[in-house]
């Protein structure tokens, strides 16, 4: 079955020249020149994959990111705006990747191929569900829940919670999280971790993570 992507993008050129790169690859592409249009799209129709420019008529792309909180869908932002804090703030966020522009359409194309793969082989066969008091996760689908009801938690959040919960009375620093979860490839201020950290304790129970003061953080074995 072919995969689904819906392209955002106010630029005629680069829409449409995507456009023709992902239909020759065999991706079933809609694309929008603005959020709006796509907006309405989105809530008819299933994607599997998100290509997202920032700066939009009508409604940013910043926006857009806004009314998708509940979704967990891969979303690669295309943008001209390359400064650092935009690339951290987002990657904080839920999107997978952030491509400046100009950019080489056939690493996009890499890219795309290499997060739908990986989202594949991590579907609903492979999925595993850890229990640890009244949280429950599911590996592979983003799925949380505490006392049996759903929790919303970015893909960071989740990949950070996930980590602790495989690994559970060990300590992790900083740099470990930054090298395990966000990689070798970004900037990323270790501080971010301790914002995380806040903010999954605020959803899931203060007592859920343990702080080392000046080493890291853990979860307890049950």
């Amino acid at each position: 079955m072919k995969k689904s992507i819906l392209l955002i993008e106010d630029t005629d050129e680069i829409r449409n020249g995507l456009c023709l790169s992902l239909k020759k690859e065999n991706y079933d592409v809609s694309a929008f020149p603005d959020a709006e249009t796509a907006l309405v799209s989105f809530e008819s129709k299933k994607y599997d994959l998100i290509l997202l420019d920032l700066m939009l008529p009508k409604m940013s792309g910043e926006e857009f990111l806004d009314r998708l909180e509940h979704h967990q869908i891969p979303i690669i932002v295309i943008s001209a705006l390359n400064d650092e804090f935009t690339q951290i703030n987002l990657y904080n966020r839920k999107i997978y990747d952030y491509v400046v522009k100009p950019f080489s359409v056939n690493i996009l194309l890499l890219k795309i191929e290499a997060i739908l793969r990986r989202i594949e082989s991590n579907g609903p066969k492979s999925a595993k569900k850890i229990r640890y008091k009244n949280i429950m996760i599911e590996i592979g689908n983003y799925i949380v829940e505490k006392n049996g009801e759903r929790i919303t938690l970015t893909a960071k959040e989740f990949e950070i919670l996930q980590a602790m919960l495989l690994n559970q009375g060990k300590v992790f620093s900083r740099d470990e999280f930054l090298t395990a979860i966000w990689g070798y490839d970004y900037y990323v201020d270790s501080r971010t971790i301790d914002v995380h950290i806040k903010n999954l304790r605020n959803k899931l129970g203060k007592d859920l993570i343990d702080t080392l003061k000046g080493v890291g953080y853990r979860i307890e074995k049950e």
